[in-house]
């Protein structure tokens, strides 16, 4: 027959392990709060760069339609060729 010793004995080993049990449940709970904010910021840094990679394809874009749309070959060396130019010019200008 259980005793009462032994009864209170078996209590205290379940709040024992209950205790242990919710210490483990309360540090796995505080390092998910962690994982969460750092998620939040990973992904606060993507929808920036997604904001500004947006930005960036609307200027090309913007870009590609003032051109006709399309671009040939030579154009990169074209458009320095013209800057070469406005340079030489903008030095005659101030001789």
């Amino acid at each position: 027959m259980n005793t009462l010793s032994d009864r209170l004995q078996h209590v205290q080993q379940q709040v024992s392990r209950l205790v242990r049990e919710h210490e483990g449940l309360r540090r796995k709970a505080t390092d998910l709060e962690a994982e969460v904010r750092d998620h939040h910021r990973k992904e606060e840094v993507l929808r920036a760069r997604v904001a500004e990679l947006e930005r960036e394809n609307e200027v090309l874009r913007k870009g590609r339609s003032a051109g006709g749309g399309t671009t040939g070959p030579g154009t990169k060396e074209r458009i320095d060729e013209l800057v070469n130019e406005i340079d030489q010019c903008l030095a005659l200008l101030k001789a």
